[in-house]
């Protein structure tokens, strides 16, 4: 049709016929111009930039249509260029820094090295050609969550990989590992309730069972919350032992004398959990605590293992790749420490090789616009740009002052203050939302810590807001935060339990429902056709705090990153990378 047209065009009109302009010009109908703008995405179809219409490489020397311009050009901006032969037989289509990839690995199967990829690169899929090299009865497969893992098996068997996969959570493989020892040095668990995740015991039962007492302005229920949250942070670190570093921040000041007293409990925690002094002391123990133990015992893989694959290897934590680091396989872990959501991401040690693919084969060119200047601002020394070279188009659409999305629409917010912003601004104008069962439950507990806490002066057990003891003390760190106002102006109107749990059976329970709503951690490994990001999202990070601005460019990116064909990007974004930039130079 457009050959028909230019040809149309190149032909001189017959005289006082109208010009092919005019004609044009009068079927012309600009509504639905746009609206088949819109449809675009929808059907995989781009439109070129300025600088390739201006190159004119679409046509022929006489002005005509080029039939051959959709296959060169497609050959140009695709990534798949180069064929890699399987051992199998089969041929895959790889991009250039894929294929050598598989080149490398091929070549040294037996050595250890680590892919940084960004999103939407390949890496799964990078993961599943890997097993047409290796042995499935060999290879231990491994991810953070038990979710990842069964994602991880059925993408192997959507593969055609038959074998029965050796697929295991970190912390499964540690609980195995130390299940074995039967010594009294080891830490096997025969009380088995202790290491369900539905197990919990309140601060005050801690406090009671170890007898704790007031340090400082905390009581000794708060003080059993701070060293437990503490002994949490050790296990995550890579330190040998517990420091005040690991404490969290309570919002108020501690002597020298208060610090040394929580060391002691900390330290109590950390032995009660191992090797109880008496049997109705029951602490919860979570993977964490079993991988801190196994790294300080300096254990390793199992060797009936020959290898061990990685993914998502950005959540692993500093004990995790000590262990695998000094572990006897070739250990190829694929990750992308930029969606790191807490603070910088742990390495390996220097030994590792470390390789970078850039090129991502799910959004289009534009994403570029956004995720590359996180990349710069990120205190990570990685600094290569991404590449979006998806053929489906992507539309950056700043908004301003935004109404409640009409289309169905992801909305992603940074924490539980976003949540309780979007509850409230959907639920009063009557729309239907939903959320995932984990952020929904710990909105609930997020905003019944905040009711408590406005009537009743209850510190809060939530630890965005734990170290308010009371309302004034959160209002006068939050006070002109958007999200606290709207919270203010409810609870001032009487907002009770009996209205949230409404609130939460009218307008958060149907499932259709065309809006959802998340955290960013609520939706890694996801991707959706239109993303909205909230303006929580665009909080400046603490001065001279590397940890924090490693966190808000890590939400913002891993956020962005979710969009298939639109991103509502708030109109300010721009702006607020500029400032951004000017107060971490």
């Amino acid at each position: 049709m457009y050959d028909g047209a230019l040809r149309a065009g190149l032909v001189p009109p017959p005289p006082n016929a109208p010009s092919f302009a005019a004609q044009v010009q009068s079927r012309f109908k600009a509504s639905v111009f746009t609206h088949g703008l819109t449809l675009l995405p929808s059907i995989g179809a781009r439109l070129l930039d300025a600088s390739e219409v201006s190159k004119h490489d679409y046509l022929t020397s006489d002005g005509n249509w080029d039939f051959t311009f959709g296959q060169r050009y497609s050959q140009k901006i695709q990534p798949l260029k180069r064929q890699v032969q399987l051992p199998t037989g089969g041929v895959l289509q790889l991009s250039d820094q894929q294929s050598r990839l598989f080149d490398e690995f091929n070549a040294c199967q037996d050595e250890s090295f680590h892919i940084q990829g960004y999103a939407g690169t390949g890496k799964t899929f990078l993961i599943a050609k890997f097993f047409e090299y290796l042995n499935p009865n060999s290879t231990l497969l491994m991810a953070y969550m038990p979710s990842q893992v069964q994602a991880l098996k059925t993408r192997m068997v959507q593969s055609g990989i038959t074998a029965e996969l050796n697929a295991r959570t970190f912390g499964h493989v540690a609980n195995q590992i130390l299940n074995q020892d039967k010594t009294s040095l080891g830490w096997r668990i025969t009380d088995s309730q202790r290491s369900q995740s539905t197990y919990f015991v309140s601060d005050q039962q801690i406090a009671n069972w170890l007898n704790f007492r007031a340090v400082g302005s905390l009581r000794p229920r708060e003080a059993a919350n701070v060293c437990h949250r503490a002994v949490y942070s050790y296990c995550l670190s890579p330190s040998p032992t517990i420091e005040p570093r690991h404490l969290p921040a309570i919002g108020g000041i501690l002597s020298d004398a208060d610090i040394a007293v929580l060391m002691e409990y900390c330290s109590l925690i950390w032995k009660e959990l191992i090797w109880p002094s008496a049997p109705e002391i029951r602490l919860p123990v979570r993977n964490a605590h079993r991988i801190k133990f196994l790294s300080l015992r300096r254990e390793v893989i199992p060797e009936e293992y020959t290898h061990v694959i990685v993914d998502e290897s950005h959540e692993l934590s500093a004990p995790m790749l000590q262990i695998l680091d000094r572990s006897p396989q070739a250990v190829l872990t694929l990750g992308d420490e930029f969606q790191h959501l807490h603070g910088m991401t742990s390495h390996h040690g220097a030994v590792v090789r470390k390789r970078h693919v850039t090129q991502s084969v799910r959004a289009g060119k534009e994403m570029g616009e956004v995720l590359n200047p996180l990349i710069q601002k990120h205190p990570s020394m990685i600094k290569e740009s991404y590449e979006g070279r998806s053929e489906h188009p992507m539309q950056l659409l700043p908004y301003n002052n935004m109404s409640i999305p009409e289309k169905p629409t992801t909305i992603i917010v940074a924490n539980e203050w976003g949540l309780v912003g979007w509850f409230i601004r959907l639920t009063e104008a009557g729309a239907k939302f939903q959320m995932a069962d984990r952020a929904k439950k710990e909105l609930n507990t997020f905003i019944t810590d905040l009711i408590l806490l406005f009537t009743e002066g209850t510190r809060p057990r939530h630890r965005l807001i734990f170290r308010y003891a009371t309302w004034d003390a959160l209002g006068s760190a939050m006070g002109r935060n958007y999200e606290f106002k709207a919270v203010q102006e409810l609870l001032d109107r009487g907002f009770t339990f009996n209205d949230l749990a409404e609130r939460m059976k009218n307008f958060c329970s149907e499932e259709s429902a065309k809006i959802k709503l998340a955290r960013v951690d609520d939706v890694k490994n996801q991707e959706y056709n239109t993303v909205l990001l909230s303006r929580d999202l665009l909080r400046p990070p603490r001065e001279d705090s590397t940890h924090a601005l490693a966190t808000v460019c890590s939400l913002l990116y891993t956020a962005s990153s979710r969009a298939r064909h639109e991103l509502l990007l708030p109109g300010n974004m721009k702006d607020w990378l500029a400032a951004l930039s000017r107060t971490t130079n």
